[in-house]
């Protein structure tokens, strides 16, 4: 008997623990806070979102870690460098496999390679980079995870409203597969985004 009730015990205060991290891996949750914010349908040139609200916090789609940032605006209108367009950015590599971009932020509230879970707060939606010229908000791009800094994918290579939406309403869709799809699809998107950013001269948001 004594033995039933200590297995039942370390079932109940192991087995959910257990199951609780896997479903954290796979979370999703709506990255914005605290305001309310809107966003188009489409974007410019290539697939992405310009997300509005000023001064909301920038929170982790999903668990991963920051695989890149950058503190320092150095965009300047003459210069006007697509590696700097972002001004101050953060990247989620999620653990799902997926990049997660947003740039235009006005404050950055991680650290490089720091581990994040879904919903941890890391950043504060602002007007750095060319945005000072344009308007308060964050570009959110999503894209494959490629194994050297460049620029053009990063930015956005999947639509990412229909997964903005899902979130919001606390379902959990993941880009992951149209991600790989696109691997197969165009297995050599890294690499050409990267001859791309070396023509411009640029090293990557």
């Amino acid at each position: 008997m004594r033995w039933g009730v200590c297995f039942a015990l370390l079932c109940a205060i192991f087995f959910p623990r257990v199951a609780l991290a896997q479903d954290e891996s796979s979370m999703y949750v709506f990255p914005f806070s605290r305001v309310p914010v809107t966003y188009p349908k489409d974007h410019l040139h290539y697939p992405a979102v310009d997300v509005e609200g000023c001064y909301a916090r920038i929170l982790a789609p999903t668990a991963g870690f920051i695989s890149q940032l950058h503190r320092l605006d150095k965009w300047t209108p003459e210069n006007d460098s697509p590696g700097t367009r972002g001004g101050l950015t953060i990247t989620v590599q999620g653990d799902d496999g997926v990049r997660y971009f947003f740039s235009h932020l006005g404050r950055i509230k991680v650290l490089k390679n720091q581990r994040v879970a879904a919903g941890d707060w890391i950043g504060v939606m602002g007007s750095s980079g060319n945005a000072r010229v344009t308007r308060c908000h964050t570009h959110f791009g999503m894209s494959r995870v490629c194994p050297l800094a460049e620029v053009y994918l990063l930015q956005g290579e999947i639509w990412p409203q229909k997964y903005l939406n899902a979130w919001k309403q606390g379902q959990q869709l993941s880009p992951r597969k149209e991600i790989r799809k696109l691997e197969k699809k165009d297995p050599l998107g890294c690499s050409r985004s990267r001859a791309d950013s070396a023509i411009d001269g640029t090293r990557g948001n």
